[in-house]
């Protein structure tokens, strides 16, 4: 399979979300919730607003380093809390990583991953040919497929100007 290199050149350096672009995000998250009757708490708009701001696909004790500073009382288990009832409300989803730890992705739009086997970092990429793939009927009849998660793991262009050496981060 052969996919857009220029593409994959430009999502390397993924720029953050706008404020603009976090403030819709969290407007239609508050509306859903209220929609669905689940409580709309400070925390809860905390995590999901940084969650949504922040385009490295990071890990509660990330948002939870971040969100610290300025939510004192906002502890690593409520944190993890509010990010496991975000993925069962399907607000956010989990991304799997090459170093096991949960990561968690508020853009719900198809999209595929590229993962760094060396640093770990994780790249959103829109490569429409793979979002149309299809999946053999063949085996599938006892089964009712309802997304496709495809990760392209590799080596991102700072790991190979270093020659692989950048040490993993967490």
């Amino acid at each position: 399979m052969i996919m857009n290199t220029d593409k994959i050149n430009r999502r390397e350096a993924q720029a953050p979300r706008t404020p603009g672009e976090v403030s819709r995000w969290c407007a239609r998250f508050e509306k859903e919730c209220r929609r669905r009757r689940l409580r709309v708490t400070v925390q809860r708009q905390a995590v999901y607003r940084a969650l949504a701001a922040d385009t490295t696909h990071p890990t509660a004790d990330a948002l939870h380093a971040k969100l610290r500073a300025g939510m004192t009382g906002l502890s690593l288990a409520t944190v993890y809390r509010i990010l496991e009832s975000f993925v069962r409300e399907g607000f956010v989803r989990r991304v799997s990583s090459q170093d096991g730890l949960g990561r968690f992705d508020a853009n719900l739009a198809h999209h595929q991953h590229l993962v760094c086997r060396s640093c770990g970092c994780i790249t959103d990429l829109q490569e429409e040919s793979l979002a149309r793939m299809k999946l053999p009927s063949r085996g599938l009849r006892e089964f009712a497929p309802e997304d496709l998660e495809i990760r392209v793991i590799g080596i991102c262009a700072p790991c190979r100007r270093t020659n692989g050496k950048r040490a993993k981060t967490k």
